[in-house]
């Protein structure tokens, strides 16, 4: 049988046209993949921090944010930033509120560091305003107030060495921030104000730091006079349904892992230009798509509309998230999948490089001597109260358990009612603390 050349050569230019088509389709794809995963995950933030709104800048596509100073400012109170490199080089931003023109003459011996979770900057205190702020409350009744930022969240993205385009900046998680940006925070302020202990108070994540910090590192129980825990995290007996639900697709959270690795993201939820105007856009009060931004709040903390003004999502989402590692985000869902609170699994070679034993370190919380007051609600999905009773049973000197039935994991800082339900109680607590020592 005689094979028809022209047919064999039209097949074959057809062939070759076929695939230099798929080959431009699949670089055109890949184009548009990285200008996706660029505007999801911006390499520069594109954002000008001023302490007044007035101010102008020349650069295009960038956003002009007031910064923390600007934000304490614009309310009447006096602000300082201050600068601390750790010891393994990351430069650190903290915060200080020396309280209002009212309060001036007042004498500040009483100092109070605050730390945030996940996600969040110092900026997130204050952001809904005086009277209601924590920040503020605390400087209106005369205590020295310290408010801290870690590694690579949208003040700290610097180090001696390394830029935050360099993969080994991100490769830490909320071990590293407790055992160098914490101590070296905590350390920083006592010298500086000439003080031998504080009062510490974390939210979520903010607990969590502490706890690594107190178990590895205990000479600095000593430093703590209280520790305050909003909603902690720190062993995960029960989760959320949305937790399971990711969990039980397990493949989904590696294949991110390793899809995110492969297009050298190394960092997540950053504060950029993008998210907010996402944020001023997408869930200001007239948007349609304003709902959406109110469900994955509920989702992700818990169902409590009655105490959200949807009014300040703008301002919450122009100073949130401000921006973490991936590996804080594997961390944490490492703990969650073994259900024990220790550090980051790098797998059996890298852990004995890291921790000089081939299993991760375990966080023992029975070395957290700081008398603790823990206050948690059973309305919020990232803490629920079996959690938070399994934290309790190991930690030796918790003074308060305080629980409350309405709120969210996110109304420790912004719920409309949250200095009645939790701040007063706060500020209560720490007067009556002052009274008995």
């Amino acid at each position: 049988m005689r094979i028809n050349m022209k047919l064999v050569s039209f097949i074959f230019l057809l062939a070759v046209v076929l695939l230099k088509v798929k080959l431009h389709l699949w670089e055109d794809l890949s184009v548009f993949r990285k200008l996706i995963l660029n505007y999801l995950f911006p390499k520069e933030p594109n954002i000008v921090r001023v302490r007044k709104l007035e101010v102008k800048t020349l650069l295009q596509n960038n956003i002009t944010i007031l910064d923390f100073v600007g934000l304490v400012e614009s309310y009447g109170y006096l602000a300082e930033e201050h600068y601390i490199t750790t010891e393994d080089g990351y430069n650190l931003v903290i915060h200080r509120i020396l309280g209002n023109p009212r309060s001036k003459d007042r004498k500040r011996t009483k100092v109070v560091f605050l730390q945030a979770g996940l996600f969040c900057s110092s900026d997130i205190w204050v952001v809904i305003g005086d009277g209601k702020s924590l920040a503020f409350l605390l400087a209106d009744e005369g205590y020295d107030v310290w408010l801290g930022n870690y590694r690579g969240n949208t003040y700290c993205r610097s180090h001696v060495k390394l830029s935050p385009q360099n993969k080994d900046f991100w490769q830490f998680s909320y071990h590293e921030i407790g055992t160098r940006d914490l101590p070296a925070m905590i350390d920083y302020v006592l010298n500086y104000t000439n003080q031998t202990t504080l009062y510490y108070i974390g939210l979520s994540m903010g607990t969590t730091e502490l706890f690594v910090l107190l178990s590895i590192r205990p000479e600095y129980n000593a430093k703590i006079k209280l520790g305050i825990c909003l909603a902690p995290i720190a062993i995960w007996k029960e989760m959320s349904l949305l937790l399971k639900y990711l969990l039980y697709w397990n493949n989904i959270i590696l294949y991110l892992k390793e899809f995110l690795e492969s297009n050298e993201v190394y960092e997540i939820g950053s504060l950029s230009s993008m998210t907010i105007t996402i944020g001023r856009t997408l869930c200001a009060d007239k948007a349609i798509t304003q709902v959406v931004c109110t469900g994955i709040i509920y989702l992700i903390g818990g169902f409590n509309p009655a105490q959200l003004n949807t009014t300040i999502l703008p301002e919450i989402l122009s100073v949130f998230p401000a921006g973490s590692s991936v590996q804080s985000i594997l961390h944490l869902y490492q703990n969650i999948i073994t259900k024990k609170f220790q550090a980051y699994d790098y797998g059996y070679f890298d852990n004995y490089k890291q921790y000089g034993q081939i299993i991760p370190i375990m966080y023992n919380l029975t070395k957290v001597t700081a008398p603790l007051a823990i206050y948690y609600s059973t309305n919020d999905l990232l803490t629920p109260k079996a959690n938070i009773l399994e934290i309790r049973k190991h930690l030796p000197n918790v003074i308060l358990l305080e629980e409350n039935i309405l709120f969210n994991h996110f109304d420790y800082l912004i719920a409309i009612d949250v200095k009645i339900v939790v701040y007063d109680h706060v500020m209560e607590l720490l007067k009556k603390f002052n009274n008995e020592m």
